[in-house]
């Protein structure tokens, strides 16, 4: 990994400069503040720097700051995580090419963060492909009671994996991607459902037929990370009933937040009936 240095500096007019800083621990809370002001975008930005010192060998904070000394404000910040790059700026208005060049004495494997802030850094990366997401985020549920009808709704366990798993490769949305390696899946499962994950299921006629998963991403925002639902129960609401138990929870739980990344998605609809909203677009560039 390349020395990246504490502080440089350019001047842009008189009393006025742009620096690009490394930041304290002492400012953790300045930046979570900061961050919060789009939670659904900076999901894994909080959720790094919530489980880390942001100023460590494995990850770094800088800040790109102008203004005067007595009115300095950021106008975007860079996570560090190996070869890996977060960016975020609020209004995204920042020097492109000095954001550019310090990105550029480093090895970059990937970067990700809000989608305005990445299209305009990815010409300088002509090597690397951009994905976009849009995001949606519900703050509250609508108060709209559902009929459970002859359904279960229970919290998943562990042992619960390799049902949800074996759900997942017949549903016609994730077939594709659970197919293979259902062991690796299981795997996985189980272990985030061992931590801070939650996974709500519906049963009908003693049988597992519907699926919503979150994983705890940082203490206060929750991400949708799986929606199943066995293709001979289309139709009947249990995605709903199951998505809808699944956010209660995670709210039960002290979240503020449930979001939701998606390219293309049947969910969409789903999830704005529930109450979601769409905000931000997210990208990866890698």
């Amino acid at each position: 990994m390349q020395f990246v240095p504490e502080k440089s500096q350019i001047a842009i007019g008189e009393g006025m400069e742009v620096t690009m800083r490394r930041l304290k621990e002492s400012e953790r809370s300045r930046l979570r503040e900061y961050l919060l002001a789009e939670p659904e975008i900076n999901l894994f930005f909080i959720g790094l720097i919530e489980n880390n010192s942001i100023n460590s060998d494995d990850v770094m904070v800088f800040a790109e700051e102008s203004g005067t000394d007595q009115d300095m404000k950021w106008d975007i910040v860079i996570l560090r995580y190996y070869d890996n790059y977060v960016l975020y700026s609020y209004d995204d208005i920042f020097p492109v090419k000095k954001v550019v060049d310090f990105l550029k004495m480093d090895i970059v494997d990937s970067l990700n963060g809000k989608a305005s802030v990445l299209r305009k850094i990815a010409p300088f990366f002509p090597h690397m492909k951009m994905e976009e997401k849009v995001t949606l985020r519900l703050d509250g549920l609508n108060e709209t009671a559902i009929d459970k009808g002859k359904v279960k709704l229970r919290l998943l366990t562990p042992q619960d994996a390799g049902k949800i798993v074996e759900l997942y490769s017949l549903s016609k949305d994730c077939a594709l991607n659970y197919g293979k390696e259902k062991n690796d899946y299981i795997a996985e499962r189980r272990g985030r459902l061992a931590g801070e994950g939650i996974a709500i299921g519906l049963i009908y006629k003693h049988r597992l037929v519907s699926v919503a998963e979150i994983a705890a991403d940082n203490d206060i925002t929750g991400l949708i990370v799986g929606i199943a639902t066995h293709p001979k129960y289309y139709g009947r609401g249990f995605a709903t009933q199951a998505i809808t138990a699944l956010c209660e929870e995670a709210f039960r739980r002290g979240k503020k937040h449930i979001c939701f990344l998606h390219e293309n998605s049947n969910t969409t609809s789903l999830l704005k009936n529930i109450g979601f909203e769409e905000k931000n677009q997210f990208a990866l560039l890698h």
